[in-house]
């Protein structure tokens, strides 16, 4: 009897907005991503290779005069 092993594919668990949320909180921004604008940004980025990030600095760039969570640190 043969036995075979499959390779599985390495894959990120989390949902796309999970993950635009992840990214936007490491950066501090967390507290501009909506649903809405997550819809469309989606739609604009569904050809990039990374569309998390591709998506999240769509995010940080329209929310351009927000101040990061993290400006306030002194590092």
């Amino acid at each position: 009897m043969i036995t075979r092993t499959f390779n599985q594919v390495q894959f990120n668990e989390l949902k796309l907005s999970e993950q635009v949320e992840k990214i936007l909180f490491d950066f501090g921004y967390s507290h501009i991503f909506n649903l809405a604008d997550f819809k469309q940004f989606k739609k604009v980025c569904k050809d990039e290779f990374n569309q998390a990030y591709a998506i999240a600095r769509l995010f940080i760039q329209e929310n351009d005069d927000q101040v990061s969570d993290y400006s306030e640190y002194i590092y």
